[in-house]
């Protein structure tokens, strides 16, 4: 076997692509592709010797070589990276498919809910429609049930603003007769009627050194005013049903026998026989209350005269007392038309300590103390069954400390 036999086949296709390419190379130059695809680029073989040309087509070939590689790495990493990202897209329009499912389900869900809810608020609505047209007609058939059984239409809240009106009405004619006043008289008067409180008055209003034994203006005016509304309250509020009323002793006799055994019917009774006396109380018992009201007006008249003696003189000052006990009338109705107990209650004087929360004092009255005098009595409304159901209005007092 010759040298040419034993060589092996890549080195004599190497040796015979030398010596063919050698053969067509008129200069001494071979081209390799630039590593980088940009170009070819022209290597100087600085000789001709067969060993530099093998040489140099040795290198060439490890360059493709090592280019082939690095180009099949390059693909294979470049495919790679398209099956990521083709895999990523994927998932990512998975993930988002799901998303956007999973938000359409849950919007679908609220819209259900949110259907429900609105179909459930517009039952609620319309059964509140219904039991606001039911309540409003319990309240009318309430209210006309009141109505029916009340002698006027005032409720405690009227009533409340009838007796401050009816106190303010009262102190103002008071004052407004301090011009017609007599102290002598007045003094007089004052002593003769409250002559078991004699001692009280001296004590309290007159002076003990000088000679004047008058009792001042200010003092008349507040004994005027404890007068009327002593009157007043005798001969209307503490009635049993109204002045002038002919069955008065017998309902009090009536009424306080239910009273002990229920009290919810006294009331009743009270209301209804109230709401008789005002719309239907017959000609005769009209005439006597007319003349009873015409009577407490002849007795304030009669009695102040004493201390006012040109109160009588003219219209002018009935028609103010006329007013006065007219208006007590109304409210002392009222009162007795209510569900619940209106009443004036009783003050002891001389006894009784002042007590912020049925009393105010008068003027030039200590602010504490005994009570000594009650100008006006306090108005209480009581319900045993609700203590804010109800209200006091404190009485007008007269007071001394020690």
């Amino acid at each position: 076997m010759t040298t040419a036999d034993t060589t092996p086949f890549s080195e004599r296709e190497s040796h015979s692509f030398s010596s063919s390419s050698t053969r067509h190379l008129s200069i001494h130059e071979l081209m390799h592709y630039d590593m980088k695809g940009e170009s070819l680029r022209p290597i100087e073989i600085a000789g001709d010797s067969d060993s530099d040309k093998d040489l140099v087509i040795n290198t060439l070939t490890e360059s493709l070589q090592i280019h082939k590689e690095i180009m099949e790495r390059l693909h294979s990493e470049r495919e790679a990276f398209i099956e990521k990202m083709e895999r990523e897209r994927n998932e990512e329009q998975e993930t988002t498919r799901k998303e956007k499912e999973q938000a359409l389900q849950a919007m679908e869900d609220q819209l259900g809910r949110y259907e429900r809810l609105e179909s459930a608020y517009n039952l609620v609505v319309a059964e509140l429609e219904t039991k606001k047209t039911e309540y409003k007609k319990m309240e009318s058939r309430f209210y006309d049930h009141v109505r029916s059984i009340r002698p006027t239409d005032d409720d405690l809240s009227t009533i409340q603003y009838e007796i401050t009106h009816l106190t303010s009405q009262l102190n103002n004619f008071c004052m407004g007769l301090k011009s017609k006043m007599d102290r002598s008289g007045g003094t007089a008067f004052v002593l003769k009627r409250w002559q078991h409180r004699e001692h009280d008055i001296r004590q309290c209003f007159l002076s003990h050194d000088g000679d004047d034994e008058r009792l001042d203006p200010g003092v008349l005016t507040l004994f005027t005013e404890k007068f009327v509304m002593e009157i007043l309250r005798s001969e209307l509020f503490d009635q049993p049903i109204h002045a002038g009323v002919s069955i008065n002793d017998t309902f009090k006799t009536l009424s306080d026998w239910i009273e002990e055994r229920n009290s919810h019917w006294a009331n009743r009774l009270r209301q209804q026989v109230s709401a008789l006396v005002v719309r239907q109380p017959g000609d005769d018992e009209k005439a006597n209350m007319d003349k009873a009201l015409a009577t407490i007006v002849d007795t304030i008249l009669d009695q102040l005269s004493e201390m006012y003696p040109r109160i009588k003189d003219g219209d002018s000052q009935r028609k103010k007392v006329d007013s006065i006990v007219s208006r007590a009338a109304k409210l002392n109705l009222a009162m007795k038309g209510q569900e619940i107990k209106v009443f004036c209650p009783s003050i002891e004087e001389g006894v009784a300590r002042f007590d912020e929360t049925m009393m105010k004092p008068s003027s030039k009255s200590d602010p504490e103390g005994i009570v000594m005098f009650t100008v006006s009595p306090a108005f209480v409304a009581l319900d045993p069954k609700d203590d804010d159901h109800g209200f006091v209005i404190p009485g007008k007092v007269f007071c001394k400390s020690g």
